[in-house]
């Protein structure tokens, strides 16, 4: 019985000491796990209404366990990235988040997943972000077409304006050539002396 007692003691003893230094040595030795999540996601092609809430969603998987999974976005204009923290739908590994409101130009966004070892991976990147398209405005297209309107309208005018420069500019040539022609005539036939001779012209055109 006293036999059984110093062992029981001793075993006692031994695992009081043992214990701090097997935790120390656990705690100094780097994780296992070196594998970073995976993170699928398909980006938004089409535009949005301006004004109109969007869902983002990503599966995000990791052989041990994943920890959060943050999205970090901005307005297309702005500088600074915000985060919303990602939340897993149940029995899945699809994590969705939704963005109350996106108005134009768009939104820039990025994905960052973190596993319970703390190895990290991104979607994006704040230097290189995915893009959301913000599509136009009901009044931003009908002034669009409004402009593109003018601009046919205004170019028939400035190409007759051209052609009738042109037109004036060879009549006065004509004239020109038709007296220096009669002024020849005459001057070839000054001892003839014949009767003087009167004509006319007419030119038809459309006033300058």
């Amino acid at each position: 019985m006293r036999l059984f007692r110093v062992i029981l003691l001793s075993l006692l003893v031994s695992s009081l000491v043992l214990l701090p230094i097997a935790h120390a040595a656990e705690l100094a030795l780097p994780s296992g796990d070196l594998t970073a999540p995976v993170i699928k996601h398909t980006p938004i092609r089409k535009d949005v209404p301006p004004g109109q809430p969007v869902d983002i969603k990503a599966m995000v998987t990791d052989n041990v366990g994943v920890k959060e999974v943050i999205l970090f976005y901005r307005e297309s204009s702005s500088a600074n990235f915000k985060r919303l923290k990602m939340n897993r739908d149940l029995d899945s590994f699809i994590y969705t988040v939704n963005i109350p409101v996106v108005d134009s130009p768009g939104l820039e966004y990025y994905i960052q997943a973190t596993d319970l070892a703390g190895n990290t991976l991104l979607f994006g990147h704040a230097f290189s972000p995915l893009t959301i398209t913000v599509a136009l405005a009901a009044a931003d297209k009908g002034e669009t077409k409004a402009i593109a309107a003018m601009e046919t309208q205004i170019t028939p005018v400035e190409k007759e304006e051209k052609s009738g420069v042109s037109k004036w500019v060879w009549i006065g040539l004509g004239v020109v050539a038709v007296g220096a022609a009669l002024a020849a005539g005459g001057r070839g036939r000054d001892d003839e002396k014949p009767p003087p001779t009167t004509g006319t012209i007419i030119i038809n055109g459309p006033a300058p």
